[in-house]
């Protein structure tokens, strides 16, 4: 499924760029294109490249992403879309050669707008190493595949979605081989409008979890949630949900999951040069970690963003604070506690806009891992400065 969604990428961005770049035939229902194409090269500086607590191994980092999007719209309106996108990330350390990478993020869908109802279908293929919000310690190769299809219904004050997900990862170490694993899910939602710009939800999902070769670890999962989405206020935009959650395996004897959770994503506007954003999740996380089917985990992240007015309005500035608990509630052969990790970061940094094509930036992040296990705490600081190029 990787390489349909990767030649389907590249044929949205072809046919995006063959395509005018104004308004074209109206008789033809079509509409206008855009390709976008940037690249950032940042070099960084890592103070402990495998998060380790006694001898932390530090380097220079030269970062090379390259991005390319593309859109089409079309029908009455314009209000058909598809659309596709390109991220990569190729890494190249100054002495840890071995730690090199190469990410791919690719993205296409098309989003259906047909007044009473839409339709949006998208795939995402991932071929990536990255850590960021996993387990992982090391950088460790797998690929992912996520497909969703979401068909919504609007009847004035009262809409519904129903979408269904699946998901699919596969490591390439033969070490996790076993617990390569694939999702399904399915989902529904009503919404009520309780304000003009605002809704009251409820929500239902349904999981499947298979895993190819732990087949003990295969388990249903289900969640009830409501709460509001929209306009909470004059300067609050978001969405606030909050429910129960059950995780049943099939075969372990682990606990089951049976507990609350929730799903938080905010932004708050100041004025036109300031603002933050805010997320909170809570929910079971598949593990990796030994003797644990699962980890509860509490995910706080916040955004702050202001740009500057009057001789320094090409410059921006970018704060960044999260905080992590992960729970796991078996305990590991030859540790007598359950393992429970507090993780934290906080960082900064400052954008310049040359011109409307080119920008630089310089930031600085601390990150820091708590655990009652001695092995899993560590430190990190990590320096970076880049230039970004729009085409």
């Amino acid at each position: 499924m990787g390489t349909k969604i990767f030649k389907l990428a590249l044929a949205v961005v072809f046919l995006a760029c063959i395509l005018p770049l104004a308004e074209t035939a109206g008789a033809m229902g079509l509409g206008q294109s855009e390709v976008n194409v940037g690249v950032t090269v940042k070099e960084q500086y890592d103070s402990n490249l495998f998060y380790d607590r006694t001898d932390p191994q530090h380097d220079f980092i030269t970062l090379f992403i390259p991005t390319l999007a593309g859109k089409y719209d079309f029908g009455p309106e314009g209000k058909h879309n598809i659309w596709a996108n390109y991220l990569g990330e190729f890494a190249v350390f100054g002495e840890h050669t071995k730690q090199n990478y190469g990410n791919h993020d690719a993205r296409a869908g098309v989003d259906l707008d047909f007044n009473r109802y839409t339709i949006d279908i998208s795939n995402r293929f991932q071929f990536t190493s990255s850590r960021a919000g996993t387990e992982f310690d090391t950088r460790t190769l797998r690929k992912i595949d996520t497909a969703t299809a979401v068909l919504g219904l609007d009847f004035n004050k009262l809409t519904y979605d129903i979408g269904y997900d699946y998901y699919i990862v596969e490591y390439l170490s033969n070490t996790l081989k076993a617990i390569n694993r694939y999702e399904n899910s399915v989902w529904g939602a009503g919404y009520i409008e309780i304000q003009p710009k605002t809704k009251f939800l409820v929500e239902f999902d349904y999981k499947n979890i298979k895993y190819k070769s732990a087949s003990g670890r295969n388990a249903n999962a289900y969640k009830i949630l409501a709460g509001v989405k929209g306009d909470l206020t004059a300067k609050l935009t978001g969405i606030i949900k909050s429910g129960y959650g059950i995780k049943k395996y099939k075969s372990s004897t682990n606990k089951d999951f049976s507990s609350g959770v929730a799903h938080i994503a905010l932004l708050y506007a100041f004025n036109d040069r300031t603002d933050i954003t805010f997320s909170y999740n809570r929910e079971a996380f598949e593990a990796i970690y030994v003797n644990n089917n699962y980890y509860i985990g509490d995910h706080f992240l916040t955004d702050i963003n202001y740009r500057f007015g009057g001789q320094f309005r090409d410059l921006a500035a970018k704060g960044e604070f999260m905080l992590l608990h992960n729970y796991y509630p078996q305990e590991a052969p030859g540790i007598d506690k359950e393992r429970d990790d507090f993780e934290w970061a906080a960082g900064i940094g400052l954008n310049y806009t040359v011109k409307e094509w080119i920008s630089a930036g310089v930031g600085y992040r601390f990150h820091q891992r708590a655990s009652n296990l001695g092995n899993r705490r560590y430190d990190q600081h990590v320096v970076d400065v880049k230039m970004n190029v729009m085409f």
